[in-house]
């Protein structure tokens, strides 16, 4: 098989879950950067670019997914995967319900995106092309924008003048100067922490995912995470590589015995943790948020105080408006019920890695949990809206579950594909 025909192949929506998947992600992946792009700005019947191109993605998606053929349907702990993030689902909604919080209409994506995966789930190597699509479309977007911020085309998201000077002084930021960026870079979203984490996620996906591309996704995520400085970010990324080479069964790694791998890496990870914590900035003020927030959860234990809620209750919550932990603000905003499905979906997840990792598969496992890591300090994905990170999890996940079905490897590229027999079907 020549490789254009291969490449047909593998990317004809009647054979692929590869056309479907990829759209999906790399409509979201627009979503959050039409976000940053015109915050807010109504278009249609109302509804931003933010929320409109997420539903013109997941529209083509279907169409997609429509021509595939039919597929042998997830079962066993993908299935119960989602099936407790739909009940997550539900609990957040009715949360936002009790508390009369606003949601986007994208909310109701969340579960039709879930159905069509586990009816016509991708096979792993498919699972690996849609995240490197995934990196592909992060990329181009943090190129384009540090691209368009120089030439003036737009304007660097503003940031208080006190926030800039706090930077600058207790963070690491070796480029400033030569590219002409004050304090830690915002970025294409929103946030220096959320585009810190696009870095981090670049650099995991380059390393355990090794294609020809990989050269680029480390260059964007290294220089990414050093105009952001983003301290979580880099111990995630660095978590993710460390654990992929205690599983791997290729590379260089292999030349170490697994039980020194895994004792290294233990060694490894809990030094660096211990230096990305004695920094100048400390916890940045999070030994403070942390407890109010888990006080202000303490008032309404169930159900949580709500968006609306964390705006009134005065003093440090209403002033951050976010605990600055994905798993803490979901706990204050939505509750026990919502955050413990939400913990036990992402238990089911982790499981689900392990067994791959165990098998020779590690690369969704680390790419999850460079995702946990930095949900403890920033990420404020609400596991309501299909977005960018649950979609990058979900697949993950579903590659890794994929991977135990059809044997111990998958291939990422055409030129592996053509050698690798045996992928889960």
């Amino acid at each position: 098989m020549t490789s254009s025909s291969l490449w047909r192949e593998r990317w004809s929506p009647a054979v692929s879950a590869r056309p479907y998947l990829s759209v999906l992600v790399v409509g979201m992946v627009l979503g959050l950067w039409a976000g940053y792009l015109w915050p807010g700005r109504a278009v249609v019947f109302g509804q931003s670019p933010a929320v409109l191109i997420p539903f013109a993605s997941f529209t083509v998606a279907l169409v997609l997914w429509w021509l595939l053929r039919e597929r042998t349907r997830t079962g066993g702990w993908r299935l119960a995967f989602s099936g407790v993030l739909v009940l997550a689902w539900i609990a957040n909604i009715v949360s936002f319900n009790i508390h009369n919080d606003a949601f986007t209409y994208g909310a109701l994506l969340f579960v039709p995106i879930l159905a069509m995966i586990n009816l016509k789930p991708p096979t792993a190597s498919e699972g690996v092309s849609v995240l490197l699509g995934l990196a592909w479309a992060v990329t181009v977007v943090l190129v384009s924008t540090r691209v368009a911020e120089s030439l003036g085309l737009i304007d660097v998201k503003n940031q208080p003048l006190g926030i800039i000077e706090f930077d600058e002084s207790y963070y690491w930021l070796p480029l400033n100067d030569l590219v002409g960026i004050d304090g830690r870079w915002p970025g294409p979203f929103g946030h220096n922490g959320y585009t810190a984490m696009m870095g981090a996620f670049l650099i995991v996906i380059a390393v355990v995912f090794w294609t020809r591309s990989s050269w680029v996704f480390l260059s964007v995520g290294t220089l990414t995470l050093l105009v952001t400085s983003g301290r979580a970010s880099a111990g995630a990324a660095a978590a993710g590589i460390v654990l992929y080479g205690m599983f791997t069964n290729k590379g260089p790694f292999t030349r170490i015995a697994p039980l020194l791998r895994i004792i290294g890496g233990i060694v490894v990870l809990t030094a660096g943790f211990a230096v990305l914590l004695s920094g100048r900035s400390g916890l940045t003020g999070r030994q403070n948020i942390w407890p109010a927030f888990w006080d202000l959860w303490l008032t309404s234990p169930v159900v949580g105080v709500g968006s609306s809620g964390i705006s009134t209750s005065g003093g440090i919550t209403e002033q951050y408006g976010h605990a600055h932990s994905m798993y803490l603000d979901l706990l204050a905003r939505n509750g026990i019920i919502a955050f413990a499905l939400v913990v036990t979906a992402l238990a089911i997840g982790v499981g689900i890695t392990i067994a791959a990792a165990l098998r020779g598969n590690p690369g969704p496992l680390a790419l999850l949990t460079a995702y946990l890591i930095v949900a403890l300090t920033e990420p404020r994905n609400d596991w309501l809206h299909p977005g960018t990170y649950v979609l990058m999890v979900v697949v993950a996940v579903f590659t890794a579950g994929a991977s135990l079905q059809g044997g111990n490897t998958f291939a990422a590229g055409p030129e592996t594909a053509a050698r690798t027999q045996g992928i889960a079907q």
